[in-house]
């Protein structure tokens, strides 16, 4: 009988290899003690506004006003004061994210802080109290509604805008929602700025005065008043701590330990496609350590749905 052609033949097919649990066994490195000892919910001090906030709060009152400090550090209080200032004279604000749920978190806040019947929320989805004198919604909407009224020949119904994330400028598929704004915006209304990640500020700013003709000041601020601790958690369970900005040398030594533990026997970083993550083993470790509650980041929705069942 001859032999079938090499071509005629199927390729053999393998069983799908099922995805590898791995259980975690709590361990940590010593060095950690002094860092778990730091992380937690701090104490409610009394508050007093920083010196910036200060300043933003002078500045906002006779130019627009581009704030760049770090996450955690009160812009969003500077934004409810000013805001404030308006409401109380009877004026009307709009405070506009780039996110939804970053809009619902905002609207929720301000409800709190100045009453649900004084605002009023415009997203995508939602829709509710449209006529309040605070508005809380996305970039979007407010560009839509600032087209709308020139079309119209009507004057935007606000009197003061504050554009959270202003970082989203730089967005190549949604920065031209925010140049949009800052140029068609009147240069009647004052405009606030917050981020926490633009590097170029005194650009942004120099742009925006030379289009508004108006005078922008910046205002910065670098303390971090929460402060940031990277720990990589291997998939035996065992925390390490990746900086020790006190022991610059010792830097190198904890990125080397780490390398040997993805270097072990049947590395599981190879497994990587098979590799199911033990939610309940990781945050088994995290509780042992009092690192609850916590938030995993995923890259992708379909990561995040698998991840809630």
């Amino acid at each position: 009988m001859a032999k079938r052609s090499k071509r005629f033949l199927r390729p053999r097919r393998y069983p799908r290899k099922k995805p590898i649990p791995l259980h975690l066994k709590p361990g940590a490195d010593a060095r950690l003690r002094k860092i778990f000892d730091q992380i937690g919910v701090p104490e409610n001090p009394v508050f007093t506004p920083d010196a910036f906030q200060l300043d933003a709060l002078s500045a906002i009152e006779n130019s627009d006003c581009l704030v760049t400090a770090p996450t955690g550090s009160g812009k969003t209080w500077i934004a409810e004061k000013a805001i404030a200032r308006i409401h109380a004279g009877g004026g009307r604000s709009w405070y506009a994210c780039p996110l939804k749920a970053l809009s619902n978190a905002k609207y929720a806040e301000f409800s709190v802080t100045f009453g649900r019947q004084h605002v009023g929320i415009l997203t995508g989805d939602r829709k509710e109290n449209t006529d309040a004198p605070i508005i809380v919604g996305t970039t979007e909407i407010l560009r839509n509604q600032l087209y709308d009224a020139m079309h119209r020949g009507e004057l935007l119904a606000a009197d003061f805008v504050v554009l959270d994330e202003a970082h989203f400028l730089g967005d190549a598929d949604r920065g031209v929602v925010w140049e949009e704004i800052m140029i068609y915006l009147p240069q009647r209304i004052p405009l606030l700025l917050l981020s926490a990640t633009i590097g170029n500020a005194d650009q942004i700013a120099g742009w925006l005065s030379s289009i508004r003709s108006s005078r922008c000041a910046v205002i910065r601020e670098s303390k971090r008043p929460v402060p940031l601790f990277p720990l990589f958690l291997h998939p035996s369970g065992t925390l390490l701590p990746l900086t020790e900005p006190s022991k610059s040398k010792n830097k190198e030594k904890i990125f080397k330990k780490v390398a040997e533990f993805l270097k072990t026997k049947g590395s599981w970083q190879r497994r990587m496609p098979d590799y199911l993550l033990p939610f309940d083993d990781v945050l088994r470790v995290l509780k042992k350590y009092d690192l609850l509650p916590a938030i995993f980041f995923l890259k992708s929705r379909a990561d995040c749905n698998r991840a809630l069942e």
